[in-house]
């Protein structure tokens, strides 16, 4: 998979909300440069029929707009495209149109080099300062990291999330998840892991919420991790949360989340992987735990029909 970026500015920018990459499909370009082969053939000789030299340069304008009006990083040469589009355009209007409406009657008038030397001359341009910006253009190839394809991370990192828990995920969490495929596929493991987690505490509070608890003075994941063991062990709690949940979330704690916090402590793309793929489960058994009090409703929303009736921490 390729894409036009600066790679040390992907993921901080797109943390920001700031798109700094977009994917590159190679066949636009390359179906752009054979409608300029084409024209360019299409404009050689002294004299030529305008059917010959409409159909010619007819794949161009297209082309040329698509070219023109997408984000691809380029700059310099889109003025010299734009420029390219007016001139054929024009000579299209002038020559193939009677009175503002197409006419394939005048294809078979004769027409003399004079009269599209100008097109041939802004495609020169247009090629060669095309060719000159290709050099100053930042374009990546990404390879598949592990198992997963490059597209489906860089589009859908909340994927990981199996369909059946992802519907009862909030949008914020399923955020952070997009954001740590991202980073996992543009090699930025500890980054990856960072967003992993912070997906994963997103759901622990809405977890613990729809449960009863009230967490807006809760801190930390040990504070998560004893309130709800604290409602495990609890013989007056109306539901509780399932031990292995707490269990799952205190041995993240202990020895993924609280290491990665440490600044000497950094995550390889092996390790990045297997915390992306462990948050991603631990969500999904926060989910089927939370089922058993209301089915078919979300996480997030059995947070918000908790209201008044949520249980203090102390």
């Amino acid at each position: 998979m390729i894409y036009h970026a600066v790679h040390d500015k992907i993921y901080r920018r797109n943390s920001y909300g700031s798109l700094s990459m977009k994917r590159v499909n190679l066949l636009d370009y390359f179906e752009l440069a054979e409608s300029l082969q084409s024209a360019k053939r299409s404009l050689q000789g002294d004299n030529a029929k305008v059917g010959s030299i409409f159909f010619g340069v007819m794949t161009l304008p297209p082309k040329l707009e698509a070219f023109i009006g997408n984000d691809n990083g380029f700059g310099t040469c889109k003025r010299a495209g734009n420029e390219l589009l007016g001139c054929i355009n024009e000579w299209i209007s002038s020559n193939v149109y009677i009175d503002g409406k197409f006419s394939a009657e005048k294809f078979d008038e004769e027409m003399f080099s004079y009269q599209w030397s100008d097109i041939s001359r802004k495609i020169d341009s247009f090629r060669s300062v095309f060719e000159a910006e290709c050099h100053d253009v930042d374009i990546y190839s990404v390879g598949q990291i592990a198992i997963y394809k490059t597209q489906a991370l860089v589009s859908d990192g909340a994927g990981i999330i199996p369909e059946e828990f992802r519907r009862d995920v909030s949008e914020a969490a399923l955020s952070e998840f997009n954001s740590a495929g991202k980073c996992l596929a543009f090699d930025l493991p500890t980054a990856c892991g960072f967003h992993a987690l912070r997906g994963l505490e997103l759901v622990i509070d809405d977890y613990l919420t729809a449960f009863g608890l009230n967490t807006s003075k809760l801190k930390s994941w040990n504070d998560y991790i004893q309130a709800a063991k604290k409602l495990i062990e609890s013989n007056d709690a109306p539901n509780r949360p399932s031990p292995k949940v707490a269990a799952m979330l205190d041995r993240m704690r202990e020895l993924d989340r609280n290491p990665l916090m440490h600044p000497r402590d950094t995550l390889d793309i092996l390790g990045a992987d297997q915390l992306y793929k462990l948050a991603a489960i631990t969500v999904g058994e926060m989910v089927r735990d939370a089922r058993r009090l209301k089915q078919s409703v979300p996480v997030s929303q059995l947070a918000a029909d908790s209201g008044e009736a949520l249980l203090p921490v102390s």
